[in-house]
C-alpha cells in the first residue's frame, strides 16, 4: 500500500512514509481481511439501523494526502476531530513522536472506546481519546499546533480557530449536504484563518450533539 502511495506521488515526505509503514492499518479494521485493509479504498465499519453509513476508515490516498498537507512536526500538539478506528490518530502519534501529543475527539462512545483499546494494544504513543462533539474541539488540551478534521464539516468551526496557535494549521474537508466538497488547508495568521489551498473530496458528514461536555474515555 505505502509503496503504491509513494510511487503515485501522494506520499512525498519521509516522515509520512515512515509513519504509514510503522502503523499497521489492518489492526484498526479487525472485521476486514488483510487485502481489504490495505486496498486503496474507504471502508465503512459502522452503519445505522437503516443501513446508512455512520463511520468509515478513509481511503489511504486521502489519509496520506491530508497528512502531507497538515505538515506535522516532531514535538507538536495535534487535535484530531473524528477518531473513527483510531488509525489516523496512530499515524499522528508516530509523526509527533514521544515529545508531542495527540488529542482525538469522537462523537460515538463505542467508537471512542474501541479506538482507545486498539491504540493501547498497538503501542501508539501519547494519544488522548475524548468522547464528545468535535465541532467544539477540546479546550482542555488547547492550544494546538495542528488540527485535522477527518469528517465532512459544513464550515471551519470558530472553536477550531480559537484553539489553534498563531502560525498553526488546520486541514479539514468542507462539504455540502451531499458530502462533496474540498479539503481546505488554512493557517492562522494574526488571529484569523487564511486559506492556502483546496483539494476536491467526498466525506461522510460530521454529526454533533448538544449533550454534556466531553469526557475522557
Amino acid at each position: 500500500m505505502v509503496d503504491a502511495l509513494v510511487e503515485a506521488g501522494v506520499v512525498t515526505s519521509g516522515a509520512v512514509e515512515q509513519a504509514m509503514r510503522h502503523v499497521a492499518r489492518h489492526c484498526f479494521l479487525p472485521g476486514e481481511d488483510v487485502a481489504t485493509a490495505y486496498a486503496d479504498m474507504a471502508v465503512v465499519f459502522k452503519r445505522s439501523a437503516q443501513g446508512q453509513p455512520l463511520s468509515s476508515a478513509s481511503q489511504p490516498t486521502m489519509v496520506a494526502a491530508m497528512l502531507e498537507l497538515l505538515d506535522v512536526r516532531r514535538g507538536q500538539r495535534v487535535l484530531e476531530v473524528g477518531t473513527g478506528t483510531g488509525y489516523n490518530a496512530a499515524l499522528l502519534s508516530a509523526l509527533v513522536g514521544p515529545d508531542g501529543s495527540v488529542v482525538t475527539v469522537e462523537l460515538e462512545e463505542d467508537l471512542a472506546e474501541g479506538a482507545a483499546r486498539v491504540l493501547a494494544a498497538t503501542g501508539a504513543g501519547p494519544v488522548e481519546v475524548v468522547c464528545g462533539d468535535g465541532g467544539a474541539g477540546h479546550q482542555p488540551g488547547a492550544p494546538y499546533d495542528r488540527i485535522i478534521v477527518t469528517v465532512g464539516a459544513p464550515a471551519l468551526e470558530v472553536a477550531w480557530t480559537a484553539q489553534l496557535v498563531d502560525g498553526g494549521r488546520v486541514v479539514a474537508p468542507i462539504v455540502g449536504g451531499d458530502g462533496i466538497g474540498s479539503v481546505v488547508v488554512a493557517d492562522k495568521v494574526g488571529g484569523a484563518l487564511e486559506r492556502r489551498s483546496e483539494v476536491p473530496c467526498g466525506f461522510l458528514l460530521m454529526r454533533s450533539t448538544a449533550s454534556t461536555p466531553p469526557a475522557t474515555c
